[in-house]
This record gives C-alpha cells, structure tokens and sequence, in this order.
C-alpha cells in the first residue's frame, strides 16, 4: 500500500480500537462518573501515555520480542489480569463503603481522587493489557518494514496516538456534562459497583484467552 493509503488504514483501525469497549474505556468512565471531569481527564492521559510507550517499543522493533516470547506475553497476561482485578475489587469495596453515607445524604460528588492515582490508573490499565501490545504489532507489522523512513513511521504513530486520546478526551466531555451528571449524580455507588464488575469481567475474559 502507498503512503496515503496506509495513514486512512491506521486511522480508520485506530478509531475502532478506540472506542471498542473494554478496560480503558472502564476505567476511565468509572474515574469520571465516580469522582470527576479532572479525574477522567487525567486517566485519559495516563491511557495515552501507556500509547506512547508501546508505539515506541513496536516502532524499534522490541514488540516482535514480547510477541514471540512466551514469558513474556504470558507474564504480561498474568500482571495485567491482576491489575484489573484489583481496581474491579477495590471499586466495589469502594461502592459498599460509601453505601451508608451516600443513602443518607444522596451526596453529588465523592472525594475526588488524587491526580497521581487518576493517572497511574489509566496508564497501567491499558500499558499491562497484553492484547494492546498485540494489536500494536500486528498493526504496524503490515505497514512498515526496516526500509520505511523514520518519519513515515512517526506520522503514522502520531495519528494512532492522536486519535487515541481524541476520543477519550471527548468521551470523559460528553459522560460528565452537566445534563448527564444531574441525572446519575445518585447513582454514582451503583456505577462503581457495575464498572467494578466490569474490570474483573474483563480480566477473566483476559485470563481464559
């Protein structure tokens, strides 16, 4: 495929990557919905901080190393796994310890979360998920070689990493307007609970592919 042809694939690919459901979307929708637009926010840049690392490592070829290698894909499945089990788990332990206060009071915001946690939230969930780095390699495999210009590789890494953050950037805009806010500002104990769910859904799914 010519140059041309190659950015529409990688945009068009990057855009459904993006807003296919799964455990970035869920994390940075609980951060946003059960805390705040800050929180949300600064998750989706940890998301795209994770994207900029395995476009690094794909685009020097050390993501051929983590496909080919058994231990370390199979390490990376396990530690990503467990990482999704413990944010499910400690959303919904969070969900039952603001139970009584948020019955009682219907309180429109929970503490917020800290700017550091928001971040490393959104960065390890989606840099310890073992299918992003696969769909990294497999993506950039059928584009470039060792003949491609750097820059040519740099383009096509910016447009997947633009579009990456685009989209989760407007998604936490759009779910904390202040229309949707006001209608699930008393619901926010029960979407933990169900993003919580989510998370470890996902990580089994995870771990019995």
């Amino acid at each position: 495929m010519d140059s041309y042809s190659n950015l529409l694939t990688i945009a068009a690919v990057s855009l459904l990557a993006a807003i296919s459901p799964g455990p970035d979307f869920c994390i940075v929708v609980r951060n946003s919905l059960s805390f705040s637009r800050k929180s949300g926010l600064l998750t989706a840049l940890g998301v795209s901080l994770a994207l900029m690392v395995h476009l690094f490592y794909t685009l020097v070829g050390i993501g051929v190393l983590i496909a080919e290698s058994p231990v370390v894909y199979t390490l990376l499945k396990y530690t990503g796994v467990g990482y999704l089990f413990y944010l499910g788990l400690n959303s919904l332990l969070a969900s039952f310890k603001n139970a009584p206060r948020l019955e009682l009071e219907y309180a429109d915001s929970f503490k917020d979360m800290p700017p550091l946690t928001a971040l490393r939230q959104g960065f390890l969930t989606n840099l310890l998920n073992p299918k992003a780095a696969l769909f990294f390699i497999s993506l950039f495999a059928q584009l470039i070689d060792i003949h491609t210009p750097l820059l040519i590789k740099l383009e096509y890494a910016f447009i997947n990493w633009s579009i990456g953050l685009a989209w989760f950037l407007a998604l936490v805009f759009l779910i904390t307007s202040e229309g949707i806010i006001k209608k699930i500002s008393h619901a926010r104990l029960y979407i933990d609970r169900v993003m919580g769910s989510a998370l470890m859904l996902l990580g089994l799914k995870l771990l019995i592919a």
